[in-house]
Order: structure tokens, then C-alpha cells, then sequence
């Protein structure tokens, strides 16, 4: 059995189950229960459970009457398989999860080598709004339509797997779309996002960023923030009537360029596995040109790499980090324990031996952190 990130799964040998949010090997996934944990989970242990009917419904629950879900039709975008069309985004905390708006991600199946191997490409909903949204790719001296779907708040759409061969293919389009709601006091403009992305951004690690949502890392290219999006009539609450001389530049489509996210947590590049991450604090591990430089220099750079890391895991809200330090005299590790001391709610304790030695440090982190 195969089994895909996204993908709603039971439990084979007790009650329960879960969504498949980490491929970790052939044999073994991360399955989130209803707790919100993750659960190291051998594959020939669970059963997949099959959408009700297609992407009519989304996680056996029925999308809402007012989504206009699309009809069943050959599209070479789509793969052949019972592939749900729609699938929920995790749900994170705000301060760890990507800005409100419209996404377009590219997710590399082999999360340890991201430049390998087949790619995923998904639309990602971060908003509380429907989004309508059709999508075009640039072919030759035209604009190819490849899709279109009605994606639920925070919802991301599956569009296809794509071979690095492909790359090319997908490097530029356009995304365009709107928003819908049940009842609102504004209604937002259209938004048509024309994006374009380097080839050779695709063969850097340091193009996927960790996203949250989806539990994965990927090339994400922001099509909209939504704060960007302007209304285009406003109903005026205090006296229950709709202005009749709204200004005619903010009906106008904006076509936005589309801009690739790169991340500005540090941290980020560190993660093996959600919201946990490891460090290495070694000189040459992250400043290859910094080995000729003295022994103070060096330790100062190691430091404040340390503490932009430690400040990156507090705001972002990570579970644990693990600090290799390594032995030498002891100085960097002592340091990084007096740093520590200083914030309450922060638990440290030697990381594993068997795996570290006696040079890592682990900490964990509680959601209430505070200088003493």
C-alpha cells in the first residue's frame, strides 16, 4: 500500500486514526491522531481510508453547499487515481504558520534530498475564504489553461506530479481567482497573480522553506498576501447602506508578480522532523570560510549563531532543539548553558549519548517562555 502525505488513515490493530503527515520511510509514516501528535507508525499497520466520493467530499465530510465543487473531468493535470483533489491544511499556531493568502508550492517527495526526485504541486488556501481560482501555464506563445477548483479555507488544491524534466514547464504562469463568502462587510477585488520562477531555484536547498501547514518542506511562491487585497464596496455598518461613489481605482485588477518566499528563520533549515530540530554548532558546519579566523572570533560567531537559532525556536514556537557542541574545553557549552538558565521555561538535559556522545545539548521549549 502507498500512502501519501494528506492521505486520512485507520488504525489496524487498535481504535483511532489519523492523517499521514510525514513520509519517514518505505515502511514508516507520522500519523496525526486527534491529539495533535504525531505517531511513528509502521505502514502494513493501517488501513487507508477511500474519499466517499472523489473530491466531493474531503475527509469523508461533506464540503459545504456553498463550495462549488468541480465536476468530474479528464485533465492531463490530474493524476488517473482516486487522489482526493482537496485536503486540509494542518492546523498550526499563527506565529509559526505562513502568512494569510494564496500559495503555489512545489513539495519534493524525498524531503531528505530536495533536489531530487518528483515534485507535488499544490494551490494553498492560508485564507477564511473560498478561493476560485484558475490557473494557466505559459506554453510556447500562449497561455495553456490547466485547472480550476473551488478551494475551501484553509485548504490547499493538488494540481500534479511533476519530474524534474518538467521543471521548465511549470516555471511560468498565471493564477488568477476570487474570493467567496457566505456574508461579508466588504467584498474583495479579483486577484490575478503572474508568476515566474528560475529554473535553477529548484536545485537549491535553500529554496524550500519548512511550511508548517502542510508538513513538509517546499519551493512556495506567494501569489497573494491577503492584507494586499483591496475591497471593492463596503458596507457602511452605522448606516446600513452601500457607498455608491467608491473610488474607481480600487475596482481595477491589479496582475501582481508573484514572489518566491524565502525564509527568515534560520532555524528552518535544521528541522528532521516537525517541530524538532538539530543544530550543528560546529564552526565549519555553518561558516566554511570562517577556519582561519582566531579562537575568540570564532567562538563570538558560534555564539551569536546559537543565540539567533535559540530566539528563532521561541518565536516560531518549536517543540525541541538539539545543540551540537561538541567536547573541546567546554567553554561553548558552558556558555550556551549560562544562556539558557536565563529563560523560564526552557528544560535542557545531555542529549542522546548512544547517538551524540557527550557533546549535544537537548532543549525543550513550553508555550509560555519568559526572561527571569
Amino acid at each position: 500500500m502507498k500512502l501519501k502525505v494528506g492521505d486520512k488513515v485507520k488504525f489496524l490493530n487498535q481504535t483511532g486514526g489519523g492523517i499521514v503527515t510525514k513520509i519517514v520511510s518505505s515502511q514508516i509514516v507520522n500519523v496525526s491522531d486527534e491529539t495533535g501528535f504525531d505517531i511513528p507508525t509502521l505502514i502494513k499497520d493501517l488501513i487507508k481510508v477511500e474519499p466517499m466520493e472523489g473530491a466531493g467530499k474531503l475527509f469523508e465530510q461533506a464540503v459545504p453547499a456553498t463550495v462549488a465543487v468541480k465536476e468530474t473531468e479528464t485533465h492531463y493535470s490530474l493524476n488517473d487515481s482516486d487522489e482526493e483533489v482537496l485536503s486540509a491544511l494542518r492546523p498550526i499556531h499563527e506565529s509559526r504558520n505562513i502568512d494569510r493568502g494564496v500559495y503555489l508550492a512545489f513539495v519534493p517527495h524525498e524531503q531528505r534530498w530536495l533536489i531530487t526526485g518528483d515534485m507535488d504541486v499544490y494551490v494553498i488556501n492560508r485564507t477564511p475564504h473560498t478561493f476560485l481560482v484558475s490557473i494557466f501555464l505559459q506554453r510556447d506563445l500562449a497561455f495553456e489553461g490547466i485547472d480550476y477548483c473551488a478551494i475551501p479555507p484553509e485548504n490547499k488544491m493538488y494540481l500534479a506530479t511533476i519530474d524534474r524534466d518538467s521543471i521548465d514547464t511549470w516555471s511560468r504562469g498565471v493564477v488568477q481567482g476570487l474570493f467567496h463568502y457566505d456574508k461579508a462587510e466588504a467584498i474583495l477585488n479579483t486577484v490575478s497573480a503572474d508568476f515566474k520562477v528560475k529554473g535553477s531555484r529548484f536545485y537549491k536547498e535553500e529554496s524550500y522553506v519548512e511550511t508548517a501547514c502542510i508538513s513538509a518542506k517546499a519551493l512556495l511562491v506567494s501569489l497573494v498576501k491577503l492584507s494586499d487585497v483591496k475591497s471593492v464596496v463596503t458596507v457602511d455598518v452605522k448606516k446600513n447602506t452601500i457607498p455608491q461613489d467608491k473610488d474607481e481605482e480600487s475596482n481595477k485588477v491589479i496582475v501582481r508578480k508573484a514572489k518566491v518566499v524565502n525564509s527568515d528563520n534560520v532555524l528552518e533549515q535544521y528541522f528532521i522532523e516537525p517541530n524538532v530540530a538539530e543544530v550543528d554548532l560546529h564552526i565549519e558546519a555553518f561558516c566554511p570560510n570562517c577556519n582561519e579566523l582566531d579562537d575568540h572570533s570564532k567562538f563570538e560567531i558560534q555564539m551569536n549563531f546559537f543565540l539567533k537559532c535559540l530566539n528563532d525556536a521561541i518565536v516560531h514556537r518549536v517543540q525541541k532543539v538539539i545543540f551540537i557542541h561538541g567536547v573541546g574545553s567546554g567553554v561553548l557549552k558552558n556558555e550556551i548553558i549560562k544562556e539558557l538558565k536565563k529563560y523560564k521555561g526552557l528544560h535542557y538535559f545531555d542529549a542522546s549519548m548512544a547517538k551524540y556522545g557527550v557533546g549535544a545539548t537537548e532543549v525543550y521549549f513550553s508555550q509560555n517562555i519568559a526572561l527571569l
